[in-house]
């Protein structure tokens, strides 16, 4: 019985590969990016749009996907890749969740990357909320202390039984005494009977 084996070839695609850039990148625009090559070439629409999709919001802006000038038709051929990039922006909306009908494309000359880490994205001051909550211990008054050791008894409140103990509490006991079924078990010849 003969088998027969592909060899798999598969090419890793790296961040100093593609252009410095990968997929889920938060980004956002360099200083002085309007002075750039990449960003003037691009049509006047274009350029709005990318100022308005960076400067209106303070949502996180994530990579979504990453093209180059001259892309390969065969699948893992990286021949033609070149060294110009460019990738596909678009607003996060909640963690995970992409704006990808109004993504852009953006040169990758005119964002830069900002290294999160292992932590998840920054969440904008947009989507934060005051929260009211008071979570800062306060003592209780005296009132309120006893309120809480009170129990309703027919019509009135009367203090109930429910008080922390101050003290230990002696437990009258005596020691135990062995069982006459003790003395006559087979054990009572090897073990001792009080101790």
């Amino acid at each position: 019985m003969s088998h027969k084996f592909l060899n798999l070839i598969e090419s890793t695609i790296q961040k100093m590969t593609n252009g410095g850039v990968l997929v889920g990148d938060r980004v956002s625009l360099i200083d002085g990016y309007k002075s750039k090559e990449d960003f003037k070439s691009l049509p006047d629409s274009v350029k709005e749009y990318i100022t308005s999709l960076f400067k209106d919001n303070d949502l996180n802006k994530k990579v979504i996907n990453i093209k180059t000038e001259m892309p390969s038709r065969a699948p893992g051929n990286e021949d033609n890749r070149g060294a110009s990039f460019f990738a596909d922006v678009a607003v996060e909306l909640a963690n995970g969740l992409y704006d990808n009908k109004n993504a852009v494309t953006v040169p990758v000359s005119i964002i830069q990357v900002h290294d999160d880490g292992i932590n998840r994205s920054p969440v904008p001051d947009s989507q934060k909320y005051d929260n009211k909550v008071q979570i800062d211990p306060v003592e209780p008054e005296e009132n309120e202390e006893q309120q809480q050791t009170m129990t309703q008894q027919g019509d009135s409140l009367k203090k109930s039984n429910l008080s922390t103990a101050t003290k230990n509490t002696k437990i009258p006991s005596k020691p135990a005494t062995p069982s006459p079924a003790v003395k006559e078990s087979y054990t009572s010849q090897y073990m001792p009977i009080n101790g």
